[in-house]
């Protein structure tokens, strides 16, 4: 007998023929901007319209998540959503929480068999076992991520080792192989990063091997995962091909909104070879021949196609600027050297072993120079990408090239930095926080502190509480910054403010990420009192740094104060 789902008006077969099962993914505020608006509005109706507009256009089920870091009422929405969507709609729902509390109040509030998700084994397994006895009294099946004590499952053979805990796990709780539902996991193949060239076919190959030791389980994916970062018109092409080679590996389910996937023999053959080459990385240029396609197709379509260059006329500084701004990585070094020798009096230029190297009169002015030109040049430079990535303006890959230039003009501009040893402005512990593993925003808070004199102690990223807590003990720190890209893993640092004020911990917070904003980290600042010391929502790397200069000068009392009074 095939296992079922349902609601209280309908029963749906987990295995679907010919797969797969659809899960709709657009009720989900961590996912759906139009989602995140109708919860911040209280609007059901609008919510139940958008389940409605799903299930037309060919979802099975409905993933459902309201969490969000405006609000702190996740459990009691979460209840009257589900009660509005079990009378109005008659597609299974997917109850989708990290807080195990919201998932049992929700399922009570079903008539039929929801889905749960998710269950993992990351830490020390709370999240599991407190969610294995509720599949079991009530017969649910969860959507069991392959993520274990070390992490997320990145090879295939981790896939199905960390599957295969979860199911030895299960089994203590007398769960059946059908209340398995593995999602395999897939990265982002936006970035370039050598780590993820191969993750989407490690992804393919985890599917298949997971479909041949469990036959009775069942696997998923959030297949939009896969191309986040990319060019909106690269995505659907990148989300279907993915989706047909994951189908044709075995996938069961997949999380989507159908209204975006192309079938796969309409899909243009040009296109379908550039998403090809990216998902099995056959190549080294497949990700740029993908984007410079896909972006090259826009600009044409808009009659603004046209080549960006340097003009050599212009001032080192503007030419040093355009440079990051515009990802032109060739030359840089040699500009940012003639831009700190524009600053000074007296000084020579010479090339040697092919780059130009500043002779200045004393190494204090070529040291002023270079933190002028670090200033006033490439620090806003790199804030101009930072603000048209937030914009939408810029997709991921070009803000890490640009950041690429940013480096190498660092490293050059570095030469001509005076370096006293044990002289610091202060010290930093940061981090990006556990169960969190992007850390782009991190490291370019890193480069800019460290560049405006401030000693950081980089603890990477996914760090666990305890070793954040060890490190500022340690070293004695000035600060802690925090970040966190999830709505999710934002929920750390609630849990390190609460440590921090239930130890009298006398430490500013720095907290910053796409998943927060000032209201959430305002409301953990004064639950259960206010924390002393402060916690600061720093929406840039800029405003860390503004903050940071405010704790270290003789205004900080006054600056302390200040927020104080706002809260």
């Amino acid at each position: 007998m095939v296992p079922r789902v349902s609601s209280a008006l309908k029963a749906v077969d987990l295995r679907q023929e010919p797969p797969p099962l659809i899960i709709g993914e657009r009720l989900n505020t961590q996912g759906s901007r139009r989602a995140k608006e109708l919860v911040l509005a209280n609007d059901f109706d609008g919510l139940v319209d958008l389940a409605r507009a799903q299930v037309e256009d060919g979802a099975h089920c409905l993933d459902v998540c309201v969490a969000t870091t405006e609000r702190s009422d996740e459990l009691e929405f979460m209840t009257r959503l589900v009660k509005r969507l079990s009378l109005e709609i008659d597609a299974p729902l997917v109850i989708d929480s990290t807080d195990p509390k919201v998932v049992e109040a929700a399922v009570k509030q079903i008539p039929g068999r929801p889905i749960v998700n998710s269950i993992n084994l990351e830490g020390d397994g709370s999240r599991f076992q407190a969610l294995a006895p509720l599949m079991a009294k009530y017969g649910l099946p969860a959507i069991a991520m392959c993520i274990g004590p070390k992490g997320m499952a990145k090879t295939a053979q981790e896939k199905l080792d960390t599957a295969q805990l979860l199911y030895d796990t299960g089994k203590k709780y007398g769960l059946q192989a059908w209340q398995f539902i593995f999602d395999v996991l897939t990265f982002t193949l936006a970035t370039g990063e050598a780590e993820f060239a191969d993750s989407a076919k490690n992804t393919l190959e985890g599917i298949r091997m997971l479909k041949q030791k469990f036959p009775e389980s069942f696997t998923t994916l959030g297949l939009s995962n896969v191309s986040f970062g990319l060019p909106a018109s690269a995505r659907k092409v990148v989300n279907s091909v993915f989706l047909y080679h994951a189908l044709k590996a075995g996938l069961d389910t997949v999380i989507i909104n159908a209204r975006d996937v192309i079938p796969y023999p309409e899909i243009d053959e040009q296109q379908k070879k550039l998403a090809e080459d990216l998902i099995f990385n056959k190549h080294t240029n497949a990700l740029a021949e993908l984007i410079t396609h896909f972006e090259g197709a826009k600009a044409v379509a808009t009659g603004s196609a046209k080549r960006v260059e340097v003009d050599p006329s212009w001032p080192a500084d503007k030419r040093s600027y355009f440079r990051v701004v515009n990802r032109l990585k060739e030359g840089i070094e040699d500009d940012v050297v003639q831009a700190i020798a524009d600053r000074v009096k007296g000084v020579k230029l010479v090339r040697q072993e092919g780059r130009l190297v500043l002779k200045a009169p004393t190494k204090e002015t070529a040291h002023e120079a270079a933190v002028e030109t670090l200033n006033e040049v490439l620090l806003p430079a790199m804030k101009d990408v930072g603000d048209k990535f937030g914009a939408g303006e810029l997709i991921l890959p070009f803000v890490l090239k640009s950041a690429e230039c940013m480096k190498a003009a660092v490293v050059e501009l570095e030469k001509y930095l005076i370096r006293k040893e044990g002289v610091s402005k202060g010290k930093l512990v940061l981090c990006t926080v556990y169960g969190d593993v992007h850390d782009i925003g991190k490291n370019l808070v890193k480069t800019i502190f460290v560049n405006n004199g401030y000693t950081v102690y980089d603890l990477g990223k996914q760090v666990p509480m305890q070793k954040i807590l060890e490190k500022i003990n340690e070293v004695n720190a000035d600060a802690v910054g925090l970040s966190a890209l999830l709505v999710s893993t934002s929920k750390q640092m609630q849990y390190f403010i609460e440590h921090a004020r239930q130890n009298v911990m006398n430490v500013p917070v720095l907290c910053g990420g796409a998943a927060i904003n000032s209201n959430y980290i305002n409301r953990i600042a004064k639950a259960e009192g206010i924390y002393g010391s402060g916690v600061f929502y720093c929406k840039t790397a800029f405003d860390g740094l503004r903050v940071m200069n405010k704790l270290m000068s003789p205004e900080r009392k006054q600056f302390v104060g200040e927020w104080h009074q706002k809260l």
